[in-house]
């Protein structure tokens, strides 16, 4: 359950691409369609990704005091971390 759980927040984690272009306002062009294997290659990188961070935080912390009764909440959140960043980092070297 808990590799479906890594999955499922990494791909809850995959960022759109040119999401930080909002924060600058940078003039932006309407994007051309993009090519269909960039979505499935996001999507696939988000879960390796999440898949990773989650189960190597729980491996990790699995005998911490501090995270007592709650390693799956935070390797959870560190699965959707490290999805956000890692997706984020590969949409932003897109263009």
């Amino acid at each position: 359950m808990a590799t479906l759980f890594y999955l499922a927040l990494g791909w809850c984690g995959t960022l759109y691409p040119g999401w930080w272009r909002r924060f600058f306002k940078f003039p932006t062009p309407p994007p051309p369609d993009p090519e269909p294997w960039w979505y499935l290659g996001r999507i696939g990188l988000g879960l390796i990704a999440g898949l990773a961070g989650g189960t190597l935080f729980q491996a990790r912390i699995i005998e911490d005091q501090f995270f007592a009764g709650q390693a799956a909440i935070a390797s959870g959140l560190v699965a959707f971390a490290s999805a956000s960043i890692i997706t984020g980092l590969a949409t932003s070297l897109k263009r």
